[in-house]
């Protein structure tokens, strides 16, 4: 919980706990904070504080900048922020800057390659000494490559930074503890290898 110091209808002040004050020359304990009311709070220029804007890092980027509005029984918190360009950009030096589709790629490719990497080792010995793969692996090797094409293809297919979050499978807890995918996306949902199931 925090708190706003609002003064001549401005924030002076963010308290991000209770502490002890001293307000036009009177000591407050730091018990204020949990047993006064929000009124009495209120006559000293104090209000709970909400935060109205979270960013979603997956489509935005804070600014730095911070908006306060004083309500009638909190002050409103909102973060700036800036979303995330989608596509590259070629700058006048004709250098390219790359967009939130080719950095959401490129760590598809990466992430396949660490998932595929530990068993690199049963392709080079097929290669090498012609001791075949077991067809489970082989067929999770290719499960793998079909995935990272699926969510290229996803990813490529996005047209408005509101569609980002949509790529994502969700996940929740249930009540043993397992993860359960409670919405479908492509991002981030790779088969298990043989070893795990």
């Amino acid at each position: 919980m925090s708190w706003a110091m609002v003064k001549n209808n401005q924030v002076i002040e963010i308290f991000n706990g209770p502490k002890p004050l001293t307000i036009k020359g009177t000591q407050y304990p730091k018990s204020i904070f949990d047993v006064w009311s929000t009124e009495q709070l209120k006559k000293l220029g104090i209000y709970r504080t909400r935060i109205t804007s979270v960013v979603d890092s997956r489509t935005h980027k804070t600014t730095g900048g911070v908006t306060y509005t004083i309500n009638t029984d909190h002050v409103a918190i909102h973060y700036n922020k800036k979303a995330h360009v989608l596509e590259d950009v070629t700058n006048e030096d004709k250098s390219v800057t790359a967009g939130l589709k080719s950095k959401l790629i490129a760590e598809v490719d990466d992430h396949a390659h660490k998932i595929l990497a530990p068993s690199d080792w049963m392709t080079i010995r097929q290669s090498e000494t012609g001791v075949a793969m077991a067809d489970n692996w082989k067929t999770w090797r290719a499960s793998v490559r079909t995935q990272a094409k699926a969510m290229k293809t996803a990813i490529n297919a996005v047209t408005t930074i509101t569609d980002i979050p949509g790529l994502y499978v969700t996940y929740a807890t249930a009540s043993d503890g397992t993860m359960t995918s409670v919405s479908s996306g492509h991002l981030w949902h790779w088969p298990k290898n043989p070893d795990e199931d």
